[in-house]
């Protein structure tokens, strides 16, 4: 096997001609060397079938609708839902794949801007890469992206001439190549593709279709990636070996889509059986000796570490994008403290509370460190349920259990329980059993404080 890193970073394997035989051509791609694959879609269907196949295997996907493959409905109200459900599963990372399709005239432009826009939108309201179809359009395509954006761009099979070019990279766009690259009358695209800075570029097969040489009239599949590598390493004068140039452009492609340590992009919203849980800070007072954050960047395929906490902006515009009213209740828990962000815990519970969806706060109860009296009343009243993790059963076994930050955090903790009882909020406790705690003495205490407790 070729041991190296890889990425096909725009492959339709949701299409039929690859229902026989998937299992081999991912198992292909991976000896091939190529470690990593993104399906973008072009309907629901897709959608959904790409974030199956994502998962499965490991891989990623994207949702949207293609310019050729848009809603008959003026308005498409409930498949454009549908595609908002599918980018909320855990390996689709983008918006994808959109655009303008000027060639085959399936849709007048006038419906294919309005959906174009209508994307953007979407993707920099939850913070998700967008993949652009452009085909006979360029010129258009740039036009109708804003001079300014806050979320990657990728232009797939890009065919603009020097000029557009030009304008797609003075605004940090990333341009996809493909298979006619290696075709030998098509020394155009070898010039253009010349031009273009090595860390701008992203390699891409869109199988089944347009195989590189030799493969021509077969279908197309990820394991081709390697020939259209080949080919930007003669472009580059191949003073970089083959492995080393795939390693570019892979980097390349995870920064496009940000899944690279330097930009990763952590998971806003997440789904957990039938809640719908905001992520609003990594941040934390605490390093319980149980908690996921000591090994794992995430779980259940979400990635949860934020490397800086999240714009106001971005976490309202994101639950407000989803259809959150889908979801049994919305818990604000996440991979940090909730109320350490206290204003936008509120705003955004009230964002949600306003659309009929029951709110809960999982917390660990230590914001009667930062916050009056008055102030965490005033929280708590935005929620119709609170989550408190005790996780012992006195101030001793949580110091051991527990680490803080806080000075006395176990007094803070039994205030802030007194707080919410004032405030005849549904509210429970909770503990670990595998931390170590004394589930005796902490059942006893929990009985004693008139609370629920919850053994996870």
């Amino acid at each position: 096997m070729i041991m190296m890193l890889g990425f096909d970073s725009h492959c339709h394997l949701h299409f039929h001609h690859f229902d026989d035989d998937l299992d081999t051509v991912v198992e292909d791609s991976g000896k091939a060397g190529i470690s990593h694959i993104l399906i973008p879609s072009i309907d629901v269907e897709t959608a959904e079938k790409s974030a199956d196949i994502a998962e499965q295997y490991g891989i990623y996907s994207a949702a949207a609708f293609h310019p050729e493959h848009l809603p008959e409905d003026s308005t498409g109200e409930e498949e454009w839902l549908s595609i908002k459900r599918v980018l909320l599963r855990p390996n689709t990372v983008a918006v994808g794949e959109t655009g303008l399709d000027y060639h085959h005239g399936t849709f007048e432009p006038e419906k294919q801007i309005r959906w174009f826009k209508r994307h953007i939108e979407l993707a920099e309201s939850i913070g998700y890469p967008l993949i652009v179809h452009s085909r006979g359009a360029e010129s258009e395509v740039l036009k109708y992206l804003p001079s300014s954006l806050s979320v990657p761009v990728i232009l797939h099979c890009w065919g603009g001439d020097e000029l557009l070019t030009d304008m797609a990279l003075a605004r940090d766009f990333y341009i996809g190549v493909n298979g006619p690259l290696t075709y030998k009358k098509n020394s155009r695209l070898r010039g253009l593709i010349s031009r273009i800075p090595r860390d701008r570029l992203l390699t891409e097969t869109d199988s089944p279709f347009l195989p590189p040489e030799p493969f021509r009239g077969r279908r197309n599949e990820p394991a081709f990636t390697r020939f259209i590598t080949m080919k930007i390493r003669e472009l580059w004068g191949g003073d970089a070996s083959i492995e080393n140039t795939s390693y570019i452009l892979w980097e390349n492609a995870m920064r496009a889509y940000r899944l690279h340590p330097e930009n990763r992009r952590a998971d806003i919203v997440y789904q957990y059986r039938d809640s719908l849980y905001v992520n609003l800070t990594s941040r934390c007072q605490n390093d319980c000796n149980f908690c996921i954050r000591r090994a794992e960047d995430g779980l259940n395929g979400y990635c949860l570490r934020h490397r800086e906490d999240p714009s106001e902006s971005l976490v309202l515009s994101t639950v407000e994008a989803f259809p959150i009213e889908d979801f049994s209740e919305i818990v604000f828990c996440g991979f940090g403290e909730p109320t350490l962000r206290s204003d936008l815990l509120m705003k955004s519970a009230g964002a949600a509370g306003a659309r009929g969806v029951k709110t809960r706060l999982n917390t660990n109860g230590l914001c009667t460190s930062f916050l009056s009296n008055h102030q965490v009343v005033k929280l708590l009243h935005c929620f119709d349920s609170v989550s408190i993790s005790l996780n012992a059963s006195g101030a001793g076994e949580y110091n051991r259990i527990c680490p803080s930050t806080v000075e006395d955090p176990w007094e803070h903790l039994m205030k802030f329980i007194k707080l919410v009882k004032t405030t005849g909020i549904r509210a429970r406790v909770s503990v670990v059993k595998s931390s170590g705690v004394d589930i005796h003495r902490a059942a006893a205490l929990a009985e004693r404080l008139q609370m629920p407790l919850r053994i996870r």
